[in-house]
This record gives structure tokens, C-alpha cells and sequence, in this order.
């Protein structure tokens, strides 16, 4: 089993981890804790994103509709939309 040691997300104090789990992140599950809740309370302050309004261009590609990115304002063309059977 290998072992290194990697700073933590939370804290940054390096610590021990193992080739057993290549994934740790945290020193401990108090930084855990603590960064999982800034993460939550960064979340709740976050504006809302504004209302989205879409307008559609009927003929535009084939049989779609030309729509614009909410987040970067390219256009793009939506042709189907496929939802499974609920049975």
C-alpha cells in the first residue's frame, strides 16, 4: 500500500493518505464538516440566475427550434427532445 501526503482541501495541513483511498480530500471529518457547510452557505448566497426566456425561430434547422444559451449566449437548435415510456 502506497502512502504520500497531500494538503488538505479545508485547512491545508498536509496529511498521510494511502493508496487505499486515492480520493481523501480532508485532514479529518471536522474540516469535512466545516467545508461541505461553506459550500452549502455559498450555495444559499448565490443570486438566483435570472429568468430564462427563449425565443423560438420556427424553421430554423431541421424542424427545430433556435434557441440562445442561457449562460453564454450562443445560439444553438433544438430538433427532439425524447422522454421513455413511464409504463
Amino acid at each position: 500500500m502506497a502512502t504520500a501526503t497531500r494538503p488538505c482541501a479545508e485547512c491545508g495541513v498536509a496529511f498521510a493518505w494511502t493508496s487505499r483511498n486515492p480520493t481523501r480530500r480532508f485532514c479529518g471529518p471536522g474540516c469535512r464538516a466545516r467545508w461541505w457547510r461553506a459550500q452549502r452557505l455559498r450555495a444559499a448566497e448565490a443570486p438566483e440566475p435570472a429568468e430564462v426566456q427563449y425565443a423560438a425561430e420556427p424553421g430554423a434547422g431541421l424542424g427545430g427550434a433556435l434557441h440562445e444559451c442561457p449562460n453564454c449566449g450562443e445560439h444553438l437548435t433544438v430538433i427532439n427532445l425524447l422522454v421513455p415510456d413511464a409504463r
